[in-house]
C-alpha cells in the first residue's frame, strides 16, 4: 500500500482517473446514423477495462441513435466495440472523431 498511499486517498485517485479520462473527451461525435455533430457526451466507466484510456456514448437528438467514442489500444478498442454489438443486438459502426487536443 506504500504507493498508494503515496498517491492519494482511494477518492482522490478516483477523482484524478475520472479527471484523466475527461481530457481525452473528443469535442464532438458524428451521429453514425444521420451525421449530426454531438457534442454532448457522457464518459463510460472504464474502470477495469485494460487498454481503454477512455469511451463516451452520445445519444442523438434528432434520431435517437447511440454513437460511441472509445480511445485505446486497438485490440481492446475492438474489444469493446464487439461487447458494445452483443449488447445492443446491432452491428455497431465505426467512426472518427476530432483528438480531444484539436490536433
Amino acid at each position: 500500500m506504500g504507493q498508494a498511499r503515496i498517491r492519494g486517498t482511494p477518492e482522490q485517485r478516483k477523482q484524478a482517473a475520472i479527471e484523466r479520462q475527461l481530457s481525452l473527451r473528443p469535442k464532438h461525435i458524428v451521429c453514425n446514423n444521420c451525421q449530426a455533430e454531438l457534442s454532448e457526451m457522457d464518459p463510460i466507466d472504464v474502470s477495469g477495462m485494460h487498454g481503454i484510456d477512455a469511451a463516451f456514448v452520445a445519444t442523438c437528438p434528432h434520431c435517437g441513435h447511440d454513437t460511441y467514442a472509445i480511445k485505446g489500444e486497438r485490440e481492446a478498442v475492438a474489444n469493446m466495440h464487439m461487447a458494445i454489438e452483443d449488447a445492443s443486438g446491432a452491428q455497431a459502426q465505426a467512426g472518427v472523431v476530432p483528438s480531444a487536443n484539436g490536433k
